[in-house]
């Protein structure tokens, strides 16, 4: 099995954010798929930086509130995300 490379990494991230998190409600749209990319590219840097989850939490949620609009979202609880998210980064 080759490794993967960082675009590879980037778009299982994407997936899980569209899977598991999705504040626009886009899950059923496969012609907005890609709305997650630019996220997915910066907590792919996050994570091999060596983020801590709440710092990984705490910019998931200020993408809801600032980037999507959506403050309602605030107090969710992201743990499983961030755990299924650092089992995508090496």
């Amino acid at each position: 099995m080759s490794p993967q490379t960082r675009d590879d990494v980037e778009r299982a991230i994407g997936r899980v954010l569209l899977d598991q998190w999705d504040p626009l409600s886009i899950h059923d749209d496969p012609e907005r798929e890609n709305v997650y990319s630019s996220c997915a590219h910066e907590l792919y840097g996050l994570l091999a930086r060596g983020a801590s989850d709440v710092q990984i939490a705490r910019h998931l949620h200020s993408l809801e509130r600032e980037g999507f609009q959506h403050p309602e979202l605030g107090d969710r609880d992201l743990r499983p995300l961030v755990q299924a998210l650092r089992r995508l980064v090496p």
